[in-house]
């Protein structure tokens, strides 16, 4: 999460990995994002900054001589990060403030870190694209550029383009059905945060709800408890994203104060099916985006199918003589 400057020797390096890196169906789609995305930025910028309206320029400015102030955006790394969040596009703005200074350029970096930063950008037009954007930090925030001799601001930025558009709890027709536990622990989670929420299974949605939560599987295994039965356990990472930490920290805590309370969650009320929880804990400093603050442990007690035992044919008695 550091801002580096590329020499030529690395960017081989940086095509190199890129090249190394496993290939997607829908990588195409992350392209068209990308292309949205730039303009969806350009217009968030002005109208934040509206001394920039027709200043900012794709990855360097039309001449050395530009008049200030203006900036300067380019796309970064695009880096594959996870089947569940997709691609992380990584956007750079330069500010370059002029005779006002970097005293400017840090009231403008703070403006634009408030006005994007877990916001929605959205396209201009016809164009209903949202893209949710994540301060990154950088390493240098100032520099100094050594072909103009001028100052700038640099502020980095993060955009996840999932794979696909799906991902959301209610799939479409024809669409692939989350895991039956994964379902009904989505349907449970909506129960207890409300309609405000929107829980997704299994990945991210093109564009998720400004308050959501996303389930995933991350494992099973088997336990043996007894001779006629045994245990299913399932291990469930659950993500949790808002507009600020203390609306993602307490949608946590009434989660896990709910799975402690209701031990059996429902899987099949009218077959009398439940799962119970085992575990359940948050790591309120995780990425929510990648890790998941929520781990959860989920156990089914089965009965083992009976076996068919070969019939008896015939019995003979032998007596004892003595």
């Amino acid at each position: 999460m550091h801002e580096y400057e590329v020499t030529p020797a690395e960017n081989t390096e940086v095509e190199k990995s890129l090249a190394e890196q496993p290939q997607h169906a829908n990588a195409g789609y992350a392209k068209v994002a990308c292309r949205r995305m730039r303009q969806a930025f350009k217009q968030k910028l002005i109208e934040i900054i509206p001394a920039l309206q027709g200043r900012v320029y794709d990855v360097q400015p039309p001449s050395q001589t530009a008049e200030e102030p203006y900036a300067v955006m380019a796309l970064g790394e695009e880096i594959w990060k996870s089947s569940w969040a997709g691609y992380r596009q990584v956007i750079r703005i330069k500010l370059y403030a002029g005779q006002a200074g970097l005293a400017q350029a840090d009231v403008w970096a703070n403006a634009l870190i408030a006005g994007l930063h877990r916001e929605p950008v959205t396209g201009a037009g016809e164009d209903t694209s949202a893209f949710t954007a994540h301060y990154l930090g950088v390493r240098d925030a100032e520099k100094l550029d050594t072909v103009t001799g001028k100052a700038y601001r640099t502020l980095r930025f993060g955009v996840y383009v999932p794979e696909t558009e799906g991902g959301s709890a209610t799939t479409a027709s024809g669409a692939a059905q989350p895991e039956e536990w994964l379902a009904a622990l989505v349907r449970w989670t909506q129960k207890q945060l409300g309609e405000t929420w929107s829980v997704y299974a299994d990945a991210w949605p093109a564009q998720p709800g400004r308050q959501a939560v996303l389930w995933r599987m991350s494992g099973c295994e088997t336990r043996m408890a007894g001779a006629s039965m045994y245990e299913l356990r399932k291990r469930f990472i659950g993500h949790i994203t808002a507009p600020d930490t203390t609306e993602e920290n307490r949608a946590a805590s009434v989660l896990i104060e709910g799975f402690a309370a209701q031990i059996q969650l429902p899987l099949d009320q009218d077959k009398g099916r439940y799962m119970s929880t085992a575990e359940a804990s948050a790591d309120l400093q995780a990425d929510a985006i990648l890790d998941g603050q929520l781990r959860l442990m989920l156990v089914q007690r089965r009965m083992r199918p009976a076996e068919e035992a070969a019939l008896i044919r015939r019995v003979e008695i032998h007596p004892i003589l003595k």
